[in-house]
């Protein structure tokens, strides 16, 4: 009973803060969409490609989801197209109550402004625990599936929205005892990619490697280094032969594939963070500037010529950090989302910057925006390459959010500002 009055309470509380973001909304974003999913999705990424409709003042954007459905009912790996003002203006009069949307509708009288279709959906087995495009060729879809096995799919070779309700992969990656959601392509090599399982190791895969009409591939390399769950996989974006990868054994690791050992890793970061580590990121612009994210729900920034101890632990999460991306083209700017709801903006240039007590109290001086409309975990997040400040949110209930935060609060103006505080150069 007493479990059952806790849980009460906290959903009470979660609904309070709800209502006061939703009152705060209008004039924290330029543009919100939150649309319900027939099923939620654990995974979601934008695809890099936009269109422009010059006759409608609008962009085209499209997005990569999957489903968690219910116990026997069809999963899928599906694609959304997002039709997108070129510019919004918001006004805070604009915003619809009764939906939670700002700059989604026109006035009266006139269509949506922000619209969002199902365009695609291909047949998967179980559900989509995450699932990629490959960058060099984006029609080509990597996902996880929940046996443990990485499938492979050519959007092209699957009917948009006619399934036959047997899945039908390119290619089976067979190598892994158990699923993960460790996943991610080699950006600087087509058709190797990177998985990571809670089998606790991490496979490598070149599907150049395909023998003949043959739909199944066995691993090119497998590393046993970690000697738990691995949580995470990431390519370095600029130094082709390190891939990072993070574990529930407390460690960050990075493996230099040049060296012939598969058991070790070159280095090991240890002690970083008191629970697992869920997720890394590396810094697409710093070659030495790495993020963690950890159930102990602090996120640790690290400078991968000394891994003995953090540059520095950003602090604001209040549950457990799931998932972690640099903003595309701001160097300094840092994206997380936490099992709190929330997604969270990091500006590293702020770090040690001094406050006034009363803004202490909103949390440290680079905690830059916090998203609050959500009201189930966090899931995954992606930045739009496109529009680099519009960002899609997938939270564990079906909810979607497709929203931009208000030029004022980013700042356009101090954009890409030099990391003072955690300069890594030498």
């Amino acid at each position: 009973m007493e479990d059952q009055d806790d849980a009460d309470q906290e959903q009470r509380l979660i609904n309070e803060e709800y209502k006061t973001w939703k009152k705060n909304s209008p004039f924290l974003y330029d543009m919100l969409l939150s649309t319900a999913l027939e099923w939620p999705t654990l995974t979601t990424q934008w695809f890099p490609d936009v269109k422009d409709l010059k006759d409608k003042n609008k962009t085209v954007h499209r997005l990569l989801i999957g489903t968690h459905t219910s116990e026997g009912k069809p999963n899928y790996v599906q694609i959304a197209e997002l039709e997108i003002p070129k510019t919004v203006e918001s006004n805070p009069s604009d915003f619809d109550e009764e939906r939670g949307e700002l700059g989604g509708h026109g006035t009266k009288g006139e269509s949506p402004v922000i619209t969002f279709k199902i365009t695609e959906k291909i047949d998967h087995p179980g559900e989509v625990n995450k699932a990629r495009y490959q960058p060099q060729n984006p029609d080509i879809i990597a996902t996880l599936a929940v046996d443990g096995k990485v499938l492979i799919f050519d959007r092209t070779k699957h009917s948009s929205l006619h399934q036959t309700g047997k899945p039908n992969p390119q290619l089976e990656l067979v190598g892994h005892k158990e699923e993960g959601f460790g996943l991610a392509w080699n950006p600087h090599e087509e058709g190797c990619l990177a998985s990571g399982s809670e089998d606790k190791t991490v496979l490598l895969w070149d599907l150049k490697q395909v023998q003949g009409t043959s739909k199944v591939l066995k691993p090119a390399r497998k590393y046993t280094h970690h000697n738990h769950i691995v949580n995470d996989v990431q390519y370095h974006p600029i130094v082709k032969h390190w891939i990072g990868s993070v574990s529930d054994d407390l460690t960050l690791q990075i493996i230099d594939v040049r060296r012939a050992e598969t058991d070790s890793a070159a280095v090991v970061a240890r002690n970083g963070h008191t629970d697992a580590i869920n997720a890394l990121a590396f810094n697409p612009r710093s070659e030495f500037l790495i993020a963690t994210a950890s159930a102990d729900k602090t996120i640790g920034i690290w400078d991968i010529r000394n891994l003995k101890t953090k540059v520095h632990t950003l602090e604001g999460h209040n549950d457990a950090v799931t998932s972690l991306s640099w903003h595309p083209t701001e160097s300094s700017i840092l994206g997380s989302g936490s099992y709190d709801r929330r997604v969270i903006f990091w500006d590293l240039s702020r770090v040690g910057e001094e406050q006034l007590p009363d803004d202490q109290d909103d949390g440290p001086p680079e905690l830059l925006f916090m998203h609050g409309g959500h009201t189930n975990h966090l899931a995954d997040f992606s930045w739009n390459l496109n529009d680099p400040w519009v960002v899609c949110s997938a939270a564990e209930d079906n909810l979607l959010q497709i929203w931009k935060v208000a030029d004022a609060i980013v700042g356009q103006d101090d954009a890409d500002m030099p990391m003072n505080e955690l300069d890594t150069s030498n």
